[in-house]
């Protein structure tokens, strides 16, 4: 059986392949790594798995009998999920970076609460913020946050929230049966505006489906008036003008956004992230959706997208299948 792996792949990949076949008895699977594109329409032609952050049409027209995709990282929004399934593939992603992404949201959450970023940059002209100008920072325990997205990310954000004494609300797709660990409240999103007012601080750690696109827009932002938002899930789960109209007329109180909906089209291009002005406006702290990216998970997500594969390719259940709905 043949794996074909597309797209940015670490050198060590092969050496991982070889190191993992021998830990599932799958020494027979021929790993390919197409070098153009003759190459990779000859190799699908007979891939039965696919590693890839994503695949055109003609790929898949030309991996007849394609029946696994490997998604190296957590989104899924560039695969068609309905389409995948009607052609009787199955698509799996990775959460190894759950972790990296939490600590990336909190750590936007406290320079936003302890106003670390004006801080530096009035202290550089010699303008001192803090007790001598009256103006405290704000304590996180005791104060309540609202997760949108309780999936790996979404907990493992409650966790840290939870170990500096917040109080956290959680909002699912459904209703939940029993509890979530370090999740005080769960709502639906069908309630997520009464989730929202409790909070002084909405971490959204959405996916991007069908349904969740443009989900946070101007009727939830004037619910969360006086709070601040932060978005490590996807950009486009919010509507770009509604998110600069709340925080130009101070709205919203401040906000930490990792991801966007402009990126650079090649490495170390620039880009502007937004057709909005956002870097004119100086209660927002813009980062360029490094969250997931740190010194350890990339090489986690690769170990963990080879495993999966192999356990595919062995018949034995596989880890994170993205369901219709697109997680």
């Amino acid at each position: 059986m043949k794996v074909v792996v597309m797209g940015n792949y670490p050198k060590n990949l092969l050496e991982m392949f070889e190191k993992y076949k021998k830990e599932f008895g799958a020494e027979d699977i021929e790993v390919v790594i197409p070098k153009d594109d003759s190459e990779k329409i000859d190799a699908l032609k007979n891939a039965v798995a696919v590693i890839s952050g994503s695949l055109t049409e003609n790929d898949l027209n030309n991996a007849p009998n394609l029946k696994f995709i490997q998604v190296p990282f957590a989104g899924v929004d560039t695969y068609d999920i309905p389409d995948l399934i009607r052609r009787g593939i199955k698509i799996a992603n990775v959460h190894s970076n759950a972790t990296a992404v939490a600590e990336f949201a909190m750590a936007l959450v406290l320079a936003l609460a302890k106003n670390v970023v004006e801080g530096d940059r009035d202290l550089r002209i010699g303008y001192w913020h803090g007790w001598m100008s009256r103006e405290p920072t704000i304590s996180l325990e005791g104060k309540t946050m609202t997760i949108l997205g309780l999936g790996s990310i979404g907990k493992e954000i409650a966790r840290f929230a939870k170990s500096f004494g917040m109080y956290v609300i959680g909002v699912k797709r459904e209703k939940v049966d029993g509890t979530i660990p370090n999740v005080d409240e769960v709502y639906t999103h069908a309630e997520i505006e009464q989730a929202i007012e409790k909070a002084h601080f909405v971490v959204c750690a959405l996916p991007l489906t069908p349904e969740t696109k443009g989900m946070i827009n101007r009727r939830l932002f004037e619910k969360m008036a006086g709070k601040f938002f932060v978005n490590v899930g996807r950009g486009a789960v919010v509507n770009e003008e509604d998110l600069f109209v709340a925080l130009k007329n101070g709205i919203l109180k401040g906000a930490g956004i990792d991801t966007w909906w402009v990126y650079p089209q090649a490495p170390m291009q620039t880009a502007m992230p937004s057709k909005y002005p956002f870097h004119g406006l100086k209660n927002i702290i813009m980062t360029p959706h490094a969250a997931g990216f740190t010194d350890v998970t990339p090489q986690r997500m690769w170990e963990d997208s080879v495993k999966n594969v192999l356990r595919f390719l062995k018949g034995l259940p596989i880890e994170n299948e993205v369901k219709e709905v697109g997680y």
